[in-house]
């Protein structure tokens, strides 16, 4: 088969270039090593040929090609003086990697382990060149957390002593740190005479171009931080409550840079920090505030001589300290220019709602804007701002009136007092705001968690338990398909009502492939390598639609046969999400988007199981590079942009995910984050709410984790109350993979689709009384699971409903032959009067039904409208 390139990855390629180049932060450049201009270097590090490309589990993505550092500095003219060094290294690299490969190949969870690890050796003698670099690599991945040792967030003892020796031998000494998220910096201090250092992150198949051109000079670095990098693991605040089965959020609001801002901790690299080859001055020409919006204009000039570059304006705001947890300062909006010339000038100008100042008042149980005097902050970066103009707000407006939902019992706050001072400034603008100004408190409307609506054209609804029905009469839509509801001849509800429960529950369930499942990427019969799919009822016309892993790129088997065919789809591995915040960059996030739909139309995905975007409250975060940044607004806003490029195709959309609380993978089937009501609305809850009140994606996805005691998947709170009440989301609400919620609750709480498709029985269970289920030739069926608690396959024999029980009034007949594992109870049935023999394999069993009808047919129906209503929006 030829390796022909196709039109549409190579211009994916190229984009991939321009934002990994974009994504890539300049730390420290002492010397003005960088660019440099003699390209004869030494390169060092296992990570200059297995340079990691993005994260491990379902982020990982089936690329044709991987251009690494060395592949990358050689393709641009770059002369490496080590080449047969590195040569050596990594056929011992790949020796190593192969040993451990072969431990996990019979490992259905394989791609869900800790990546391979490779510890440097320590090199020996030192190539000649005027310039050494030195490549850090580090991977992580799903379902595994890093951790605060040598050979993850701390360097090992061979690569401290290999950059140390490195920095003394060279003129030039550069290390490229290619990892997915925070490490250890504190090598800078222990190696004085390093000159630079690059956060290379994991920037996808084209990681080698965009470091070459950026060591080179070709591309200016302009990424910057989209978190706090500390002097000190110790130095944050989770450090004592991560990784723990029930982690309590004991630092409140102050996650990331706001901790560090309010508690006066410097450290090492701040948030929004990245320096350029250029030299930039901002100067914030015009000013205007009042009770609708921040109006202010930037001027950015290149004041440098030699280099063009790009610069970030940031605007930070800080609120009134009163009584309610405010932090130092909060990022409210972001731009970045556009290339400069030296001696260029942009101006930047920015319109901000006054109502994004919003805080939550947990004691009133509402948002509001706080009374006092507000500092309207402008920098490139969080401790590098001025103040440019204050405004006072007369007395508290209350915006939004909402109820205290998601309650932890005990909130588990600890930090709650800011320990800085506000600076009193003079000669600045100065604004008046008055709260007789603001529009009236908004008041939502909840639906009542005790309470089910069921439609119904001809039988009576099902009794379920302990809820107030409502049952709606709706016109007898039998033989109607959804292609009439399609063209407006029939009501959804009038559709609903006319399907059996039977047919419900294929809707809100995944359909699992007939071949085989795993955790990971394998549960679609449609398209190979794809996620999975929804199920399909031919004779109401209701077709499947396919989704698909993220969030680095469309995760489907790059080749496969099909119908005598070879088939290439060869996906484009852009960077991290981290890697995209860093780019802070929303025009050129958003075209990474569109060009994932067109992959998407040309791969036959219709849902991609992306953005993930939760926050960064802990640098051990396993599936941090999934996500964007610590902060809310900089990780809602990039969601939003990769949202807003997708679904400019029709046909096809993204799920935001996980939605909530989802911030370690240690435990995550059953952990219990413990968050306090602040901090759950001004942070954790925030980015998802910008996400979608911007955008409406088409899907959100809820997270494994219980949040303040309640499986996110199965709380009407989170997934009705606040998610469709307060934020008006109209789209479809799914559950995680093989998902621990209970799922006749996950219909009662607002998650419609239960994925990948393995607890059918568990719902017509809870809706009917549903008997035995039997192989073809007449034996009970057998179905196997995975206990992610254990780690260990399952298998559970399908009696669903049916218990035994001699003085019940329902037979059921079954086959006990020689190969049955019911041969051993047979005789004690028989003595028990549980069995009648009726012949040599054939008995009759007596018993009665389970009560345990509790899913009311109005919680199927509500589900199977909202499925049925995303099917419409992608497949008519």
């Amino acid at each position: 088969m030829e390796n022909v390139i196709s039109q549409r990855e190579s211009k994916n390629q190229e984009l991939a270039k321009q934002v990994a180049a974009q994504g890539i932060v300049l730390l420290q450049n002492r010397n003005a090593t960088l660019p440099i201009k003699n390209k004869t270097v030494a390169l060092y590090g296992s990570g200059a040929f297995a340079t990691v490309k993005g994260g491990t589990g379902s982020g990982d993505v089936n690329s044709r090609k991987t251009v690494s550092i060395l592949d990358g500095l050689e393709k641009h003219g770059f002369t490496i003086t080590t080449k047969p060094w590195l040569n050596r290294l990594e056929r011992f690299y790949q020796k190593e990697k192969q040993a451990h490969d072969e431990k996990l190949k019979d490992d259905p969870l394989a791609l869900l382990k800790p990546a391979f690890k490779f510890d440097d050796p320590e090199v020996g003698d030192f190539e000649d060149s005027i310039t050494g670099i030195y490549v850090v690599s580090r991977s992580s991945g799903e379902a595994y957390d890093r951790k605060n040792e040598k050979g993850d967030f701390l360097l090992t003892d061979n690569e401290l002593s290999n950059i140390k020796r490195m920095s003394e031998y060279y003129t030039n000494s550069i290390v490229l740190l290619n990892v997915g998220g925070v490490m250890d910096t504190s090598f800078i201090d222990d190696c004085p005479l390093l000159d630079s250092v690059l956060l290379v992150s994991q920037l996808g198949m084209t990681t080698g171009d965009a470091v070459a051109e950026v060591i080179d000079g070709t591309v200016t670095p302009s990424g910057k931080l989209s978190d706090t990098w500390a002097k000190s693991y110790n130095d944050y605040p989770t450090s004592e409550n991560f990784g723990m089965t029930d982690p309590k959020y004991v630092e409140g609001i102050y996650v990331g840079y706001r901790y560090f801002d309010s508690f006066d901790i410097k450290p090492r690299y701040e948030f929004g920090f990245g320096l350029s080859y250029a030299k930039f001055y901002l100067d914030t020409k015009k000013i205007n505030i009042n009770e609708k919006r921040i109006r202010l204009s930037v001027d950015v000039e290149n004041t440098g001589h030699k280099f063009s570059g790009q610069e970030v304006v940031q605007v930070y705001v800080s609120k009134p300290q009163t009584d309610i947890p405010t932090p130092y300062q909060d990022l409210v909006g972001y731009e970045k220019t556009t290339i400069l010339r030296p001696n260029a000038k942009q101006t930047v100008d920015f319109r901000i709602p006054i109502t994004d100042l919003k805080v939550y008042d947990q004691e009133l149980g509402a948002y509001i804007l706080l009374p006092g005097t507000y500092l309207l902050r402008v920098g490139n970066s969080s401790s590098n701002t001025q103040v440019v103009a204050t405004f006072k707000l007369d007395q508290k407006v209350i915006l939004e009136k909402v109820e205290h939902l998601m309650k932890s019992s005990v909130d588990p706050t600890v930090f709650t007092d800011n320990k800085v001072n506000l600076e009193q400034i003079a000669g600045i603008p100065f604004f008046i705001l008055k709260a007789e100004n603001f529009s009236e408190t908004k008041f939502v409307q909840y639906q009542e968690k005790n309470s089910v609506t069921t439609f119904i054209a001809d039988e009576d609804p099902l009794p379920g338990k302990g809820m107030e029905q409502v049952v709606e009469e709706v016109r007898n839509a039998t033989g109607k398909t959804l292609s009439d509801v399609n063209s407006g001849e029939v009501e959804l509800a009038e559709f609903v009502a006319s399907l059996s429960i039977p047919q419900l529950v294929d809707l809100v369930e995944g359909q699992l492939s007939t071949d085989k499942n795993g955790v990971v990427g394998i549960s679609s019969d449609i398209l190979p390598g794809a996620a999975g799919q929804t199920g399909t009822i031919n004779s109401k016309n209701i077709p499947t639609f396919v989704m698909a892993d993220g969030p680095a790129g469309i995760r489907v088997e790059p080749t496969y046969e099909q119908n005598g065919q070879t088939i290439e789809h060869f996906a484009t591995a852009w960077p991290i999400g981290t890697a995209l915040a860093q780019t802070w960059n929303r025009s050129l996030v958003e075209k990474v988007g569109f060009a994932v739909g067109v992959e998407m139309n040309e791969f036959g995905v219709d849902l991609w199981l992306a953005p993930g975007m939760n926050i960064h409250r802990d640098p051990l975060g396993g599936r941090n590079f999934e996500y964007f940044s610590e902060d809310p607004i900089l990780s809602g806003t990039m969601a939003a942009s990769v949202t807003k490029g997708v679904q400019e195709h029709k046909g096809i959309g993204v799920t935001i995910k996980h939605f909530l609380g989802n911030n370690q993978e240690t435990d995550r089937n059953s952990s219990n984050s413990i968050i306090g009501e602040q901090a759950l609305r001004d942070i954790y809850l925030r980015n998802f709410e910008i996400a979608i009140k911007n955008c409406q994606p088409v899907a959100v996805m809820t997270s494994y984790n219980k949040v303040n005691g309640v499986f996110s998947g199965e709380n009407f709170e989170l997934l009705t109350n606040i998610l469709r009440d307060e934020w008006h989301f109209h789209g479809l609400v799914m559950t995680d993979w093989f998902s621990s919620a209970k799922p006749a609750n996950s219909m009662h709480a607002g998650n419609d689709l239960i994925m990948p498709g393995a607890s059918k029985a568990e719902l017509l269970n809870a809706a009917s009384d549903n008997g035995p289920e039997f192989d073809a030739q007449g034996n009970i069926k057998i179905k196997k699971d995975f206990d992610f608690l254990t780690n260990k396959t399952t298998e559970k024999q399908l009696w669903n409903d049916f218990v035994l029980d001699p003085d019940g009034d329902v037979l059921v007949k079954v086959r006990i032959g020689d190969d049955s594992p019911l041969n051993e109870n047979l005789q004690s049935w028989v003595y028990e009067g549980i069995a009648q023999i009726v012949d040599e394999e054939h008995v009759l069993l007596t018993g009665k039904w389970k009560d345990n009808n509790d899913l009311y047919l109005g919680d199927l129906q509500k589900s199977a409208i909202n499925v049925l209503r995303t099917v419409l929006k992608l497949k008519f």
